[in-house]
């Protein structure tokens, strides 16, 4: 798969592009071997039909209404005219699960409903002529309505999933998101207990410089070199506490 998608990386090819070139292919190979299909206007007719059909297959992701609308009542005028190549039928499959694949919600109901009315059409218009109408009728309409529901039900399979898809990368981003949130959090959190504890370090440092402080200035004149140590102290503290918060400092210019 990954192959795949390097060669198509490579060499960009339009996949519908080529699934409509196809479809007109087997259009003017049906024109070339069925007998009905062998007059000028007809074999002109049936190849103007194909056109149509394999520009809808081109187009189906651009614009899947219009398509799907195009698909059905190019299909429905075949069935009442009892005209055309029964290979534009694969351009309506492809119509209808492009429609509920991508379509609004009102075209992937339409494709449904379109398509089984298009299946019990054709199985109403192929039985008036048989000797038993309404059993041919029936038995048609629940084979042909197998491959229009099958085209819708992998068309709507697809809406799903893409559907689920993006559900689940919301949720991843939600996730994320939640969990950035969380580490912050943790990150604040941790900052404060580091900012009180530098609060209580450095207010009990303080208390004793403040102490320390008046007892020197009690003994300045008794005792000098009392005094003196008490300085001493106080600026031993003072350089302490300053290296701290220093410390402190870088510590939380890291986690930022």
């Amino acid at each position: 798969m990954d192959r795949i998608r390097a060669v198509q990386r490579r060499f960009p090819i339009n996949a519908d592009t080529g699934w409509a070139a196809l479809l007109l292919l087997l259009c003017g190979w049906h024109v070339m071997v069925d007998p009905e299909l062998r007059g000028v206007v007809a074999a002109a007719t049936a190849l103007v039909l194909g056109v149509i059909m394999s520009l809808a297959v081109a187009l189906r992701r651009r614009s899947p209404e219009k398509v799907l609308l195009l698909a059905l009542v190019v299909c429905v005028a075949q069935i009442l005219v009892g005209f055309g190549p029964l290979t534009t039928l694969f351009a309506v499959f492809a119509a209808i699960a492009t429609a509920a694949s991508r379509g609004a919600p009102w075209a992937a109901r339409l494709a449904l409903l379109g398509g089984l009315a298009t299946a019990l059409l054709a199985a109403v218009v192929g039985a008036v002529s048989q000797p038993d109408p309404l059993r041919m009728a029936v038995g048609a309409a629940v084979w042909l309505s197998v491959p229009f529901t099958l085209s819708w039900a992998l068309g709507n399979r697809a809406r799903f999933r893409r559907r689920y898809r993006r559900q689940l990368d919301a949720r991843a981003a939600s996730q994320a998101r939640l969990d950035a949130t969380c580490r912050r959090a943790a990150q604040v959190t941790s900052r404060v207990e580091i900012c009180r504890e530098v609060y209580d370090i450095t207010g009990h440092r303080l208390a004793g410089m403040v102490v320390q402080a008046d007892a020197a200035g009690r003994v300045l004149d008794s005792s000098p070199e009392r005094a003196g140590q008490a300085l001493e102290a106080i600026a031993e503290a003072g350089h302490a506490a300053e290296g701290e918060l220093r410390q402190v400092g870088v510590l939380l210019r890291r986690a930022e």
